[in-house]
């Protein structure tokens, strides 16, 4: 029996977040990713029971295999200012209970900034911000910690800075990783080679451990390799080669892990549509 890919893309929760399952699967998902509540504010009101009863509902009749959660874009638990990462670490774990109160198992997190102050200092206060949310959490949720293409003052662009971060936190176990491949290659992983390819993940397996892996964003680079430049391009239309996602897609070790476009598309989400049928044709073919 043939294995059915877990694909699909960022889903949007307007209107009710329980309208995300009739979204994915309107475009032929069977893996979503979506914000628990709007990405620009760093708080939302709180989910009702009836709000979580329906989603619970439909995430149970559903198609779709999978779903993780994005945190919103202006934490930064990196930060070196004594405020923002206090109201970061308040928004982390808000983010983390409405996980929770959802059942979504996996939030996905840029690691975060250091604005000058340094790289070590800046991991080893992640590591601390990461501890004191999950030592508030059930234990349900699993933050994936997102490889970052090295813009600005961003952590995260290799391996090594995010075994570091583990590393120093005591509930490592509720720590894993988000491996975009834009991000990798804007930060000279050059997965668009089938030598480059293995050897990339050949690291990421021994620096990070593939069992930690609980999402793929599955990317373009509108910028050349090595660029440290995060900017997305639709399958294809960059500089990375179809034949990189069909090596994703039909590599075994990943076969479980969920992946996820974050392409450029329309509203209606008919580019989406049309890469998700792309990604599930190269499965075997």
């Amino acid at each position: 029996m043939k294995h059915e890919p877990l694909v699909g893309c960022h889903v949007s929760i307007a209107g009710g977040i329980h309208k995300v399952f009739d979204r994915g699967e309107s475009v032929d998902c069977t893996a979503i990713q979506i914000f628990t509540k709007s990405n620009r504010n760093w708080f939302d009101k709180k989910l009702e029971p009836e709000e979580i009863e329906k989603f619970k509902a439909a995430a149970k009749q559903s198609s779709i295999k999978a779903i993780v959660a994005h945190t919103g874009y202006l934490i930064n638990i990196g930060s070196n200012k004594e405020a923002t990462a206090q109201q970061s670490t308040n928004s982390l774990l808000d983010e983390i209970r409405r996980c929770q109160e959802l059942g979504v198992k996996v939030l996905v997190l840029h690691p975060g900034s250091h604005l000058g102050a340094g790289e070590e200092s800046c991991i080893k206060q992640i590591a601390h911000k990461l501890d004191h949310v999950l030592e508030q959490s059930d234990g349900t949720v699993t933050i994936a910690l997102e490889t970052m293409a090295g813009q600005g003052t961003n952590i995260g662009y290799t391996f090594e800075q995010l075994k570091e971060i583990r590393s120093l936190c005591k509930h490592k176990r509720k720590i894993g990783f988000c491996l975009d491949t834009c991000h990798v290659f804007a930060a000279n992983y050059d997965i668009s080679t089938e030598d480059g390819y293995k050897e990339t993940f050949k690291q990421f397996d021994a620096i990070l451990g593939l069992e930690h892996l609980k999402v793929i964003h599955m990317n373009d680079s509108q910028t050349k390799l090595g660029s440290r430049v995060d900017r997305h391009a639709p399958l294809g239309k960059g500089y990375m080669k179809l034949e990189t996602f069909d090596r994703i897609m039909n590599d075994k070790k990943l076969i479980d892990v969920p992946k996820i476009l974050e392409t450029p598309s329309d509203p209606d989400m008919k580019l989406w549509a049309q890469e998700i049928a792309l990604l599930k044709k190269m499965v075997g073919a």
